[in-house]
């Protein structure tokens, strides 16, 4: 079994990428330190450019990646007391770990959560390994591993490249958080290759970032099942349930917000939930006015669900600790309030995700990204021919190089890290900086917007 003496380790990786334990520093908690150091980050900030469901909406009501971060760093906060109450409890914490401090160490690993996501969510991340597919020429010369990271890019291996990478100490331990807080954010601790083998085939380490992620593990004691394929971080089934809760249900509210959904359909689903909670008599505090109830409704629902999701982890604590758990602590098939969020799934899948104007917005993305991978790939490549010297290339690859700026590979660089450079720069971008590139690219004859 896991043990709670290393899981809430402090430690951060220092300049010599060696683990060292923390002193308390300031009033601040570590883990509060870790949240602030996300707050202010780069890569946080630009998620306030970067789509949840709905693209570049003219609604500025409707939930951006930061927004959406926010809100589930809000639930994840909530469950992690109650998590910490019932440990402290049980003789699980040590002293100096209060209940507020699992509060913190979830939270600022929700907030980091999505940080790793490319322009346009979820459809960019499609756009981007529907490209590498279509270029296997890309690819030529790369590991096994290594062409799987490239053809699976996925958001949440990007996440922890950027906070371990490429945020504050630019490939000398990133943000450098806490021991704790990576390890609550690796929600698929295995490569791409390793993927192939699990029950979810997401993944959450590049190859790139393996070696840490084995320091990372043995500092924890997360439990090795296969060669690099660890157990979880109990915590991250938080992080995990502090996702769907939100986006379950805040989804469906932006959805009234925008009119694909009647305030009557939405409202029922989140009534149905409120019932299996401890504020049933809330129908008698609600007022006139539909929006105020809806915002009603749903704290309260999501109020049900945190209740639904520590029960789940309790139940299943020896599982979870043991490495053996492979469920979901909102799972359908299982929680009792499982059905209801599929059916808010479902319902978004049907009527929200299918909205026209979101899915041109999605196809025009794809073709932007395709440019611009084509762009800026081509531009290093050529690079890299001319033995790094920028003199002997065309002036559309010297424009692709000048554009990375700090991603620019270096002249010993691998393929796998020069292509790796790109994506890194590419996922970095905002919705609308990508559309002002491609604006620039078209402009100088660089791209055709109708290819």
């Amino acid at each position: 079994m896991m043990d709670w003496t290393d899981l809430l380790s402090t430690a951060r990786v220092d300049h010599h990428n060696s683990w060292t334990p923390q002193s308390p520093g300031d009033e601040r908690s570590q883990w509060q330190r870790d949240h602030d150091r996300l707050i202010f980050s780069g890569a946080f900030r630009r998620l306030a450019v970067k789509t949840q469901v709905h693209p570049l909406s003219d609604n500025d009501h409707v939930h951006t990646r930061l927004s959406h971060s926010l809100e589930v760093a809000s639930v994840g906060r909530s469950l992690g007391i109650r998590l910490g109450n019932w440990m402290r409890g049980e003789g699980l914490l040590s002293d100096q770990h209060a209940a507020s401090s699992v509060g913190a160490l979830v939270q600022a690993a929700c907030l980091a959560h999505d940080i790793g996501n490319p322009p346009f969510g979820h459809a960019g991340e499609r756009s981007m390994r529907q490209f590498f597919e279509s270029h296997p020429e890309y690819l030529a010369g790369l590991s096994s591993g290594e062409q799987a990271d490239i053809l699976g890019f996925e958001g949440n291996a990007q996440g922890f490249r950027v906070i371990t990478c490429l945020e504050r100490h630019w490939f000398d331990g990133g943000m450098r958080l806490t021991a704790a807080t990576l390890g609550t954010f690796v929600k698929y601790p295995f490569t791409a290759e390793s993927a192939f083998g699990q029950t979810k085939r997401k993944h959450g380490v590049n190859q790139a970032e393996l070696p840490l992620m084995r320091e990372l593990a043995a500092h924890l004691g997360l439990l090795e099942v296969m060669p690099d394929v660890w157990a979880r971080h109990p915590l991250v089934y938080a992080v995990e349930a502090a996702d769907d809760i939100c986006y379950a249900l805040i989804d469906l509210e932006d959805a009234v917000e925008l009119g694909h959904l009647d305030y009557e359909e939405v409202s029922s689903l989140m009534k149905e939930l409120v019932d299996r909670g401890a504020r049933r008599n809330l129908y008698e505090q609600l007022l006139d006015d539909s929006e105020a109830k809806l915002e009603l409704l749903r704290s309260a629902a999501i109020d049900a669900l945190v209740h639904e999701a520590e029960a789940r982890f309790r139940s299943h604590y020896d599982a979870i600790v043991s490495g053996t758990f492979d469920e979901e602590l909102l799972d359908w098939r299982l929680a009792s309030a499982g059905e209801v969020i599929q059916r808010a799934k479902n319902l978004a899948r049907e009527r929200v995700y299918v909205d026209l104007t979101k899915q041109s917005y999605e196809g025009q993305s794809g073709r932007l990204l395709r440019g611009v991978l084509t762009h800026l790939i081509d531009g290093v490549e050529a690079l890299a021919q001319a033995g790094g010297d920028g003199t002997y290339i065309s002036s559309k690859a010297r424009d692709a190089v000048a554009r990375l700026g700090k991603f620019r590979p270096r002249p010993n660089d691998t393929k796998y890290a020069r292509l790796m450079r790109v994506t890194d720069y590419v996922s970095a971008m905002t919705d609308r900086y990508l559309i002002r590139l491609v604006d620039d690219l078209t402009r100088l004859g660089y791209f055709d917007r109708d290819s």
